[in-house]
């Protein structure tokens, strides 16, 4: 069955309750995932553009506070018992690939092996700039943390030598409690990305922004012809789906089509959400788009009690 997740208010939420409440309310209503973005620091100036605004444009203003990712998720660990928690997506290259395993798995074995890393390279130079790394080097730095997560959760005795990363003769415990490890998935829609979800990941997750069902469609038969080739098996990689939703009662209706956002009302969205799923999308992270508590939590009711269950008709 199709699952559908929410994204947790760690961005823009001035209090500090809302992710708890939040996360509760999810559980409550039956959602699968709660998931949590990542930026480590963001620029007050002028930005890079934006991959996912037809302008360029970054959705979260100058100032807004925005929660580290994993706190967030272990408190809420701590506090649900059901619901998986995932990254999406952790910005795998702003931070060493073992502190990151050592992380997830740690929230994997606490939290009874709820975890979901969501990992991408990461778009923000500014960002990358102020941790002194490079950002043209971070396909490359991705693509080898990953090795390193996988060495690492799977081996006693781990060893990695690469252009960015190397140790010999380290363990790291505890291992995760899923076997072999919580599921990588792999943010983004570039053909990097799909030749990256192709190779080593269990799931693509590409935002709607630019897509229609025929070409998502498309893209995904793309992505396990790649995967067959590399010699996994075509259904190796699942296909989830990244939207902005919109259910306020005064929906911001100037350009939804420029952010890919999807207007109530409920049946809208609910028939969007269905042609999505008949193409194989596996499971849904639905982003509210808010920036009151109220609003956050009247989405996830209406999502949970009309959208839903109406997708799942």
């Amino acid at each position: 069955m199709t699952e559908f997740g929410v994204s947790l208010p760690n961005i823009g939420m001035r209090d500090p309750q809302a992710v708890r409440l939040v996360a509760e309310q999810a559980e409550a209503a039956g959602l699968d995932s709660v998931w949590a973005a990542d930026h480590v620091v963001l620029p007050t100036g002028s930005t890079s553009p934006y991959p996912y605004h037809v302008d360029g444009d970054f959705l979260i203003p100058p100032g807004m506070p925005f929660m580290d990712q994993f706190t967030c998720l272990a408190y809420v660990a701590g506090i649900t018992s059901k619901v998986k928690l995932g990254t999406a997506v952790n910005l795998l290259p702003l931070r060493h690939p073992l502190a990151v395993a050592k992380t997830v798995a740690t929230l994997d074995v606490l939290s009874g092996g709820r975890a979901i890393l969501g990992v991408a390279a990461g778009w923000l130079a500014e960002e990358f700039d102020a941790l002194g790394l490079e950002f043209k080097n971070r396909g490359k730095m991705l693509d080898e943390g990953i090795e390193v997560l996988r060495e690492i959760w799977t081996q006693p005795n781990a060893s990695f030598q690469g252009e960015f990363y190397n140790f010999k003769d380290v363990a790291a415990y505890p291992m995760p409690a899923q076997q072999p490890y919580p599921p990588i998935w792999i943010g983004g829609h570039t053909k990097p990305v799909m030749r990256r979800a192709a190779r080593v990941g269990d799931v693509w997750l590409p935002p709607l922004f630019g897509t229609t069902p025929e070409s998502l469609a498309a893209a995904f038969e793309g992505v396990r012809d790649m995967a067959e080739q590399a010699g996994r098996p075509r259904s190796a990689v699942n296909l989830a789906l990244r939207v902005l939703v919109d259910l306020r009662e005064e929906p911001d209706t100037t350009g939804p089509a420029t952010r890919g956002a999807v207007l109530g009302p409920a049946a809208k969205v609910a028939e969007v959400l269905a042609s999505y799923m008949e193409i194989g999308v596996s499971h849904f992270v639905l982003l509210p788009q808010a920036r009151t508590l109220d609003d956050v939590q009247r989405t996830v009711e209406i999502l949970a009690e009309d959208v839903i269950p109406q997708v799942r008709g």
